[in-house]
C-alpha cells in the first residue's frame, strides 16, 4: 500500500484555487472570485498540477475542462473544504439561521419517537440547514461512551449514565401507571392489589446497566406485587397495542397516557407505586458545556420536550 501524502508539503490554499477553477471553468473567473491576480492563480494551479502529477484542466476551445483525475478528486476536496469552512464558522459563533451543523440525539425514553418528531419540527423552523439524527432504542445503554467520544451530542432518558463528567438537567418527572382496555371485564380504576394479582400482565424487559434509585424502587415494587407476567416485550410503545386487543393489563409511563388512551381506547386502572416520581434528564458530557451550537441544541431540546409533555 503506497504511503499517504504528507500534507505538510502541500499549501492547502491551492485546494481553494482548484475548487474555484473547477466550479467557474475559467482561470480568469476563478481569480476574480478569489481576489487574486490571474498570474497568481495560474501559478497556484501549476503547483497543484506538480503535486497531483496531472494536468487537472485542459484547454478546449475558449475554455478549460477538468481531466478525469480532477473530476475524481473534486467531490472529496469540495466536501473537505466545506467541512473546514463550517468548523471555522462554528468556532466564531453559532448562527442557527445559517448553520449546516449535524447533531445526534438519543432518546431511549419510551416517548423518544414522538419527542424526536417534535424536536425535528422545532429545529427545522429555527434552523433549516441544521441536520438531526435520532436514536430512540429503549434498551440502548451505550449513550455515555458515545457522548464521551463526541459521537452523540445529548441524551434524554430516565437512566443517566455513570460518571461525574456528565451534566444532568431535569426536564420533568414521570411515573408508571397500570392500563387496561375500556371493555375489560374486570379491570376498573383503583383496582385492589388482590384484584391485580388475579390478572395476567404484559411487561417490558429490564434495561441493563446501573438503574437510578427511582427505577430500583419500581423494580422492587413489581417483585413485591407478585404479578403474573404473561407477555414480555422490548419497547413500552408496544404495550398499548397488546393491551387494546386482549384482557392483559400493562403498565406505561404517565407521559404516554395521553397519546395511548386517545388512540387505543384504554383506561388507567391504577398506579404501580403511588407518588413515586421518576426524573427524566437531558444529559451531555461536560466537554460540550461551552459550545455555542451545543448550548443552542440543549435549549431547543429542553423547551420542546417540556412543551410536548404539557400538551
Amino acid at each position: 500500500m503506497p504511503a499517504a501524502t504528507n500534507l505538510r508539503s502541500l499549501d492547502l490554499n491551492l485546494l481553494t484555487v482548484f475548487e474555484a477553477v473547477f466550479e467557474t471553468g475559467s482561470i480568469t473567473r476563478a481569480a476574480d472570485r478569489l481576489a487574486l491576480s490571474q498570474s497568481a492563480t495560474s501559478h497556484a494551479l501549476s503547483r497543484l498540477r506538480d503535486t497531483c502529477r496531472d494536468d487537472l484542466f485542459v484547454r478546449v476551445g475558449q475554455g478549460i475542462v477538468p481531466t478525469p483525475v480532477a473530476q475524481r478528486i473534486f467531490p472529496d476536496i469540495k466536501r473537505s473544504l466545506d467541512g473546514l469552512r463550517r468548523s471555522v464558522d462554528e468556532a466564531r459563533g453559532f448562527d442557527p439561521a445559517t448553520s449546516e451543523r449535524r447533531f445526534r440525539i438519543a432518546i431511549p425514553h419510551p416517548m423518544g419517537p414522538l419527542w424526536a418528531l417534535a424536536i425535528r419540527e422545532a429545529v427545522r423552523a429555527a434552523a433549516p440547514g441544521v441536520l438531526l439524527s435520532f436514536d430512540t432504542r429503549t434498551l440502548a445503554d451505550e449513550a455515555g461512551e458515545r457522548m464521551k467520544s463526541g459521537e452523540l451530542d445529548v441524551c434524554v432518558d430516565w437512566y443517566p449514565p455513570d460518571g461525574d463528567r456528565f451534566v444532568l438537567r431535569k426536564l420533568l418527572e414521570d411515573e408508571v401507571l397500570f392500563i387496561a382496555r375500556k371493555a375489560h371485564p374486570r379491570a376498573s380504576k383503583g383496582m385492589s392489589v388482590a384484584a391485580l394479582r388475579a390478572e395476567k400482565f404484559v411487561v417490558t424487559r429490564y434495561r441493563s446497566g446501573n438503574p437510578p434509585e427511582a427505577m430500583r424502587i419500581l423494580r422492587q415494587a413489581f417483585i413485591d406485587l407478585n404479578l403474573s407476567m404473561d407477555v414480555l416485550l422490548t419497547e413500552f410503545l408496544e404495550v398499548p397495542f397488546v393491551v387494546m386487543q386482549t384482557d392483559l393489563i400493562g403498565f406505561i409511563p404517565k407521559t404516554m397516557v395521553g397519546p395511548a388512551l386517545e388512540a387505543a381506547g384504554l383506561d388507567v386502572v391504577g398506579e404501580v407505586v403511588p407518588s413515586l416520581q421518576i426524573p427524566i434528564y437531558l444529559v451531555w458530557h461536560e466537554t460540550r458545556r461551552a459550545d455555542d451550537g451545543h448550548r443552542w441544541l440543549r435549549e431547543m431540546v429542553t423547551q420542546t420536550v417540556i412543551a410536548a409533555t404539557l400538551r
